[in-house]
């Protein structure tokens, strides 16, 4: 039984961390010029990559591939544009609080319910997709030396344009992995395993 669970680990780890590879890649550009710095799929990856692969090693990884497409992205544009600026390096705190909130709200499918689990997940993704979206959002405004003259109103306003949205990117890709997560975990690890162990016998 060990070994059957320690080969479904190996497997479920380098299918997730293949396939947040692969999402990064696919969509990291595509948003390279977002205001907010912090691109839809690159906020869900992270939160993930906290939940499922459970490693610092891995949390630096997509931290500097992150940083590799948007160096490459700016090579090839000509330009670095609104995005890479002094306050860039703050970033990795954003998708460092993403990686933590993944990490501590990992599904328990043994001790708890469907619905605890799907609220706990809900909650630490909303909870770190604000301070992220504040930390990136506000050392951009204050560091990158673009608007010295912003005022707190004119800042309050810029906030109301861009929290909802940067805080509502990840939900799709979240929901997607909590739901193949739960049918896996019910209906697909149990039987496998019960198969194998009847072969055995």
């Amino acid at each position: 039984m060990k070994s059957v669970n320690t080969h479904y680990s190996k497997s479920l780890f380098i299918g997730v961390f293949v396939t947040l590879l692969l999402l990064m890649l696919a969509t990291r550009t595509h948003h390279f010029s977002s205001l907010n710095h912090l691109p839809s799929a690159s906020i869900a990856i992270f939160f993930l990559a906290g939940m499922y692969l459970r490693k610092v090693s891995t949390f630096w990884f997509f931290y500097v591939l992150t940083v590799g497409i948007d160096l490459g992205s700016s090579y090839f544009r000509g330009q670095f544009g609104d995005c890479i600026t002094t306050s860039y390096p703050a970033l990795v705190l954003s998708y460092g609080v993403m990686f933590m909130a993944g990490y501590y709200t990992k599904p328990n499918w043994q001790n708890s319910s469907l619905i605890n689990n799907a609220l706990k997940v809900a909650l630490g993704l909303f909870i770190a997709s604000s301070i992220a979206f504040f930390i990136s959002n506000g050392s951009y405004y204050t560091l990158s030396g673009k608007f010295t003259d912003l005022s707190w109103a004119e800042y309050a306003t810029r906030v109301d344009k861009y929290y909802f949205r940067s805080i509502s990117n990840p939900v799709v890709y979240v929901i997607c992995a909590f739901v193949i997560d739960t049918i896996i975990r019910r209906y697909f690890t149990d039987n496998s395993v019960a198969v194998i162990d009847n072969k055995r016998a």
